[in-house]
C-alpha cells in the first residue's frame, strides 16, 4: 500500500510532467543554465575580491570565469550546432 502511494504521489508531481525524453532534457537544461549563471556570478565575485586584495592569481581567475560566462552564454548556439550536424 506505501509503494502505491509513493508512486501516485511521484506520478503527481510536476517534476513528471513532461511528455517525453526529450521535454525532459530541455527542462533539465535550463535548469542547469540558471544554476551555472549563479555560479559564474559567483566566480566572478570572487575574482574581483581577488583583485582588490592583490592575489597574483587574480588575472587567470578572472580570465577563467569570463569564459565560463562566455561559454554559458554560447551554450544554446553550440547546441544547436550539434543537433545540425546529427
Amino acid at each position: 500500500m506505501r509503494t502505491i502511494i509513493l508512486i501516485l504521489l511521484f506520478m503527481l508531481s510536476t517534476n513528471s510532467w513532461a511528455v517525453s525524453l526529450k521535454a525532459s532534457a530541455d527542462k533539465l537544461a535550463q535548469e542547469t543554465t540558471r544554476i551555472g549563471f549563479g555560479l559564474a556570478l559567483f566566480g566572478l565575485v570572487l575574482a574581483a575580491i581577488y583583485f582588490m586584495i592583490g592575489r597574483q592569481d587574480a588575472g587567470q581567475k578572472m580570465t577563467q570565469a569570463l569564459l565560463g560566462v562566455f561559454i554559458l552564454m554560447l551554450s544554446p548556439s553550440i547546441v544547436s550546432f550539434i543537433k545540425g550536424l546529427a
